[in-house]
């Protein structure tokens, strides 16, 4: 896709001095590729955060509901 964007002199610099990339358009891509990597870890993080306390929620309600069964006097083996 061909685009036409106002950078900062001075950031351009530093990144092409960091930068194994040897074009603008090779660093802009591997910029946004960083930027789409890492937003997508944090997405991925705050999903599975919230998947974890519904399951610990969740398997605290089953020990609830068994704490019954398991004081019913089965034998003990």
């Amino acid at each position: 896709m061909r685009t036409t964007v106002v950078l900062k002199d001075e950031l351009v610099a530093h990144a092409k001095k960091l930068s194994k990339e040897k074009t603008l358009s090779g660093l802009l891509n591997a910029c946004l590729a960083d930027w789409i990597r890492q937003h997508s870890h944090k997405e991925m993080e705050a999903r599975l955060a919230v998947e974890y306390r519904e399951g610990n929620a969740e398997s605290s309600r089953i020990s609830r509901d068994f704490a019954a069964v398991d004081q019913e006097g089965w034998p003990s083996w």
